[in-house]
């Protein structure tokens, strides 16, 4: 579910305790020569490097750099292959022909392009007996219609096509129901579709047919049997993607990376137990298996037109190593010290709470120029300035004694403010007083005063919320425009819905005499969350709501009010993703106790876009499609988003440049990190040391040395 992924991060100090269980855990040898090492200063150990559940800061940042994705961004955010090699779309059409002289006409016909429309490609061609199987390039709606309508009718087949469904194995129920069947001698051909679905071709008296196949099935409702006349047919229709992975790329242990690694992740993340629930992302495929090591195939149930991004979130995990794992902790023991495909691995842990990372030197794009990371922990403020004062320190994930200083030395290092992904809301369940009238949602939402709520940390900024969607993604080129600050529109629209001040203390009742009140719950552990919501409850009492902020423990706040849509409201977090299908955050069909639309919004607008959001492939449409989701969400207010964050780092001026070994052979140029650039994040395994990050050969080693 994607809100049970994203909203991990409403929850840091996890991390923290993790970092602090393997500080304590793992005793770990330094490298030698760490005067090499490109060094990061860090502020709290490092976690669990787990791709499983995305965390933020340095923790995030190694578990990129161990980890590769079957598919990155470019520069403009557009997808591109990078475990993958490329993919291919085709439609499988399989035709009934009339006769096997009749298949034989057609099959020269579709040879010689006669058959064929124009810009339609044929990829494979295959005739057995009366029927034909025909492969053509793409997936788009209608292909097989515009195929079959350029066929001689007198050379189709004459059936009807019944399709049937069941919970179970279908060719095990099938075959029984032929044992005894009276009309099955109309059957003409039958075709297995996967385990649990499969077509009939009948002629004949069909009706007779139809009915003792209904009565069987419905003698047996454990298989959740499901008829469909599909009418005349002569043709059936499978739609396959064929997927070939890069050749030499290996595990940091030597293991080859092939398919095996794929469909293993694949599996694992869509079972209905998945650490990672990732079934509704790919509720398109129909089934995956290997064809070779390096292709797989991917039988795909319909075609929606953000397939691919379900790709792109899928992390990979080696199949080798974790097929063998028994026990409850043993996944931790493998998080602990990973092993993945990235342009990094991991070399050891350090016993004050950092990593020492060394370049994979079989990286299939070439070894990253730096051949040593260190992520080091350094106990004072005076250590890490003795550090970059002698050229030994790059890169500081600075405390607030470290941005003092940096404000009073401007010019000795730089910060770096990288791409707001984190936003903070406030779920209304909409299903519940006051929150099923939006006019109390609106009112609400004008209440807040956004610029008295935001403050920045050493290493986090805030900023409103601007739009649903990753900044500066190609397919979203507009702003959400949330309501303003209007106080008195607030209270304006709260007297129209009908809860008036009370004389004396203030606070708004109904006509009834109740209170206008709700509990907003907020998870215990995260001090940012808690402060948000005692300054959201503090100005919503200004026009007269009174609001309860419950501190609640974090499981108990998942699993007995989330899981079961026990709130009134709930602050929550979640990463803003690269997709645009934001089916499982705001469909009504989702809208379920454990599902992921959170707040429970039913909106048949919003559902239109949505699916429309799915399928469409013109770039112009979707932009069309993602300003209209935006432009409802921003009028509806299921939720109030509250701002959004991004993460602050410091570097040493002029001490780190970017060179990607994949270009020119390895032989690009270095470029200087540009202090402008938000999505330096992308950027980070290339980080090489500047022109003026050479290592002083003056002063004591031990100025390199945390304290």
């Amino acid at each position: 579910m994607f809100w049970l992924r994203t909203i991990v991060f409403s929850s840091p100090l996890l991390l923290v305790l993790g970092g602090s269980w393997l500080f304590d855990e793992v005793g770990a040898l330094q490298l030698s020569h760490e005067s090499e090492a490109f060094v990061c200063a860090i502020d709290e150990p490092v976690g669990y490097l787990n791709p499983l559940a995305p965390s933020t800061g340095v923790t995030g940042e190694i578990t990129d750099l161990i980890f590769d994705p079957l598919l990155i961004r470019d520069e403009d955010l557009n997808l591109r292959p990078h475990l993958i090699e490329s993919w291919t779309s085709r439609t499988v059409v399989t035709v009934r022909c009339s006769s096997e002289e009749a298949a034989g006409e057609s099959e020269a016909k579709l040879r010689s392009g006669e058959y064929l429309p124009e810009g339609m490609k044929m990829l494979a061609l295959d005739r057995t007996g009366s029927v034909l199987t025909v492969v053509c390039q793409g997936m788009e709606t209608g292909l097989e219609e515009k195929l079959i309508a350029e066929f001689d009718p007198a050379n189709l087949g004459d059936y009807l096509l019944v399709s049937l469904k069941v919970d179970h194995s279908v060719r095990d129920s099938f075959e029984a129901f032929l044992k005894g069947s009276v009309e099955k001698t109309q059957i003409r051909m039958i075709e297995y579709v996967g385990d649990r679905e499969l077509n009939l071709f009948v002629r004949g008296d069909t009706d007779l047919f139809l009915r003792e196949l209904e009565l069987y099935y419905e003698a047996n409702p454990a298989l959740e049997p499901h008829i469909e006349v599909m009418g005349e047919r002569s043709y059936t229709t499978a739609r396959e993607m064929l997927i070939d992975l890069k050749e030499r790329v290996r595990w940091h242990d030597g293991a080859s990376f092939d398919s095996a690694d794929v469909i293993f992740s694949y599996e694992e993340l869509t079972r209905p137990d998945s650490p990672l629930p990732l079934a509704s992302s790919f509720a398109f495929v129909e089934s995956v298996r290997a064809l070779t090591p390096l292709r797989i195939k991917v039988e795909c149930r319909e075609v929606p037109a953000t397939m691919m991004e379900s790709w792109e979130k899928l992390p990979v995990l080696p199949s080798h190593l974790l097929t063998r794992l028994s026990g409850p902790g043993a996944l931790d023991a493998f998080f602990a010290n990973p092993v993945g495909t990235g342009p990094y691995q991991l070399a050891t842990r350090r016993r004050d709470g950092g990593v020492e990372l060394i370049a994979n030197e079989g990286y299939f794009r070439g070894a990253p120029l730096e051949k040593r990371i260190g992520y080091r922990h350094y106990r004072s403020l005076e250590s890490i300035l003795l550090a970059l004062r002698s050229d030994r320190v790059e890169v500081i994930v600075p405390d607030e004694r470290f941005t003092d200083w940096s404000n009073r030395n401007s010019g000795a290092v730089s910060a770096l403010q990288g791409e707001p992904r984190i936003q903070h809301f406030v779920a209304w369940n909409l299903e519940r007083t006051p929150f099923d009238r939006n006019p109390v949602r609106l009112a609400l939402a004008k209440a807040v005063d956004s610029g008295e709520l935001l403050r920045n940390t050493p290493t986090e900024f805030q900023q409103p919320v601007t739009s649903l969607f990753y900044p500066g993604i190609p397919y979203c080129d507009s702003p959400m425009e949330l309501p303003l600050h209007d106080p008195r529109g607030a209270e304006n629209l709260l007297d129209a819905e009908g809860y008036k001040r009370a004389e004396g203390n203030g606070l708004r009742k109904d006509g009834n005499g109740d209170e206008l009140q709700f509990t907003l719950a907020v998870n215990e552990a995260n001090p940012e969350h808690c402060r948000l919501a005692a300054a959201l409850a503090e100005q919503w009492l200004q026009v007269g709501v009174r609001v309860e902020v419950e501190e609640v423990e974090w499981g108990e706040l998942l699993t007995e009010r989330l899981l079961t849509r026990d709130f009134d409201a709930v602050f929550l977090s979640w990463e803003v993703p690269y997709e645009r299908d934001r089916y499982r955050v705001w469909h009504s069909s989702e809208a379920g106790p454990g599902e992921g639309n959170v707040s429970g919004l039913r909106d048949p607008v919003v559902d239109e876009i949505l699916e429309k959001l799915r399928r469409e492939e013109d770039p112009d449409e979707v932009k069309i499609c993602t300003a209209r989701l935006q432009e409802a969400i921003a009028r509806l207010q299921p939720c109030f988003f509250v701002c959004e964050t991004g993460r602050i780092l410091t570097v040493r001026s002029g001490g780190v440049e970017v060179f990607r070994p994949e270009k020119a052979g390895g032989k690009g140029e270095r470029r200087p990190l540009a202090m402008e650039e938000s999505r330096w994040e992308r950027n980070r395994p290339w980080w090489v040391r500047g022109a003026t990050g050479t290592r002083s050969e003056t002063g004591p080693a031990s100025l390199s040395e945390p304290e």
